[in-house]
């Protein structure tokens, strides 16, 4: 089996240094099979989690032989707007790759923990370029080729929850225990080496489904055939038992219909009435699905088994404590994980890498750093300290700066352009927010490949409206529009697409979108 490994991803490395421009497509096939293919090698070999990224790095390679600019410069606005925080954020990645090797004498530390990190920056700039190339239609074919393959990897979930037994099924190692829900019960992943990772895909799967099917007219065999698709992908989220892709996925929705009321319709007033119920929203289901301690699950499943009760009456039992419980759990989510990374390890962190997934393999995990990197802010300040934190929150906010001027010109030229960059956004906002929570499933190569794809194709739409839309009918939309009344601030960012409608750039084959 490690020769099968080793043969198919060397198909896939020459099939992307070949034809860089269908990395991506590349880098979905090698990721869902990884894991597979993990499962079947004896000893489960932990090396099979980067043949994606080596993926990419082959396709970027080839992108370099085919002379493709590949400086995050090529896009518009780094310059000005990202150059420093970027440039700062290196210095810190470096530092503390220092120190997380002075600190642990292990060099797995600082490599692992960085992948987490440059992964997505190297997917945003690729995908950026690539995205310009193909444009929406090579997009939309990235997105269809994911959904069709993760659903058939999907009905592997269905086989493990109804109790099938292979060697191909089920999560690596000793697998997780589910306490809340009645009878503890094992969590169930399929193809996939975890839950975390199943249910992540489950719910991503649901929103580019979403973004794909939007403002299409569909036949009514069409229309049942996504609705029954719907009705799967909602059972197979609950079989594998992390309910955290519920909160994706109402988080994506929330997020999508802002974006929509805001800059689409220009009505002010409801986009921020559907914020705050958004936000309201989100903070209780977040408490409410946030995993308690092994000893506070066990509980309501010893009340459940004392009192005869059913599942349902665990749920409703765990359900009544959501609203006291929630200033509790966003302080155990928020600066109280900080806290504790700077009193046990200094302001400078632990180092690169500390609070990375996957450590356990190279002599750490949760028995050197305890739980502090099991929410998002936690982790940061274990890997970075408290100043890389700080650049780290200043990057981000440079980025959201970035995407919210794309979101403002796009909505202006192009409705399609707009409705994807929606799309995008707010799955990058859903995974924020569960990233807060729950950090396990971000430590996946595949994920992080998948999100920064995202972020680079919201950077290169207005380049690709520019190309679809042509010149003078781009120009034409963005000088005589008129903004919604909402957004008329937003006139002072038109030189964002203004630049990309001038710049010279060959147009993609319309035909043949992963074409070389």
């Amino acid at each position: 089996m490690m020769l099968l490994g080793l043969s198919l991803l060397a198909c896939a490395l020459l099939g992307a240094f070949f034809n860089w421009r269908a990395t991506f497509l590349f880098c979905v096939a090698v990721g869902l099979l990884q894991d597979p293919l993990r499962k079947l090698t004896p000893g489960a070999p932990v090396f099979f989690v980067g043949f994606v990224a080596a993926a990419l790095a082959a396709g970027w390679l080839g992108a370099m032989s085919a002379r493709v600019r590949l400086s995050p410069t090529v896009i518009y606005g780094w310059r000005k707007g990202l150059a420093a925080p970027f440039s700062l954020f290196c210095i810190v990645l470096a530092v503390q790759a220092l120190v997380s090797y002075y600190r642990f004498q292990n060099i797995f530390f600082p490599v692992i923990g960085g992948v987490f990190y440059i992964a997505p920056i190297v997917a945003i700039v690729f995908a950026h370029q690539i995205a310009v190339k193909i444009g929406t239609p090579g997009v939309r074919k990235w997105m269809w080729f994911y959904v069709a393959c993760s659903l058939i990897w999907f009905v592997s979930i269905y086989f493990d929850a109804i109790g099938v037994r292979m060697p191909v099924l089920g999560e690596v190692g000793v697998g997780q225990i589910i306490y809340n829900v009645g009878a503890p019960s094992k969590a169930n992943a399929g193809f996939y080496r975890a839950a975390e990772i199943a249910a992540w895909h489950v719910a991503t799967v649901s929103c580019f489904l979403f973004i794909l099917l939007n403002g299409r007219k569909l036949s009514v065999f069409k229309s049942v055939c996504v609705i029954a698709v719907v009705i799967f992908l909602l059972y197979i989220g609950l079989s594998t038992g992390r309910r955290k892709m519920l909160v994706q996925v109402v988080i994506f929705a929330s997020v999508f219909l802002f974006f929509f009321a805001w800059f689409l319709k220009g009505k002010a007033k409801l986009a921020m009435v559907t914020a705050i119920f958004a936000a309201v929203g989100i903070a209780t289901v977040m408490a409410a699905l946030e995993p308690d301690s092994i000893e506070a699950e066990s509980q309501y499943s010893t009340r459940t088994a004392e009192t005869g009760g059913s599942k349902f009456e665990a749920w409703k039992d765990r359900g009544l404590t959501v609203f006291e419980s929630i200033p509790e759990r966003f302080q155990q989510l928020g600066y109280i994980p900080v806290f504790s990374a700077v009193r046990d390890f200094g302001f400078l962190g632990a180092g690169l890498g500390a609070g990375g997934q996957g450590l356990q393999h190279f002599g750490g995990g949760m028995d050197l750093v305890g739980g502090t990197a099991e929410g998002g802010l936690g982790k940061l300040a274990l890997d970075l300290g408290l100043i890389g934190l700080a650049v780290f929150i200043w990057l981000g906010v440079v980025v959201v700066r970035l995407i919210w001027q794309r979101l403002a010109v796009l909505a202006q030229t192009s409705r399609p352009h707009a409705s994807l960059a929606f799309g995008f956004t707010a799955i990058l906002v859903a995974n924020v927010a569960t990233f807060s929570v729950a950090t396990q499933a971000y430590g996946d190569v595949f994920i992080l490949i998948i999100l920064g794809t995202s972020i680079g194709v919201i950077l290169a739409l207005p380049a690709i409206a520019a190309n679809e839309l042509g010149v003078s009918q781009g120009i034409a939309n963005i000088t005589q529009g008129q903004l919604p009344a909402a957004q008329t601030w937003g006139a002072q960012h038109t030189p964002v697409i203004a630049a990309e409608l001038t710049r010279p750039r060959p147009s993609a084959p319309p035909h043949h979108p992963f074409g070389k």
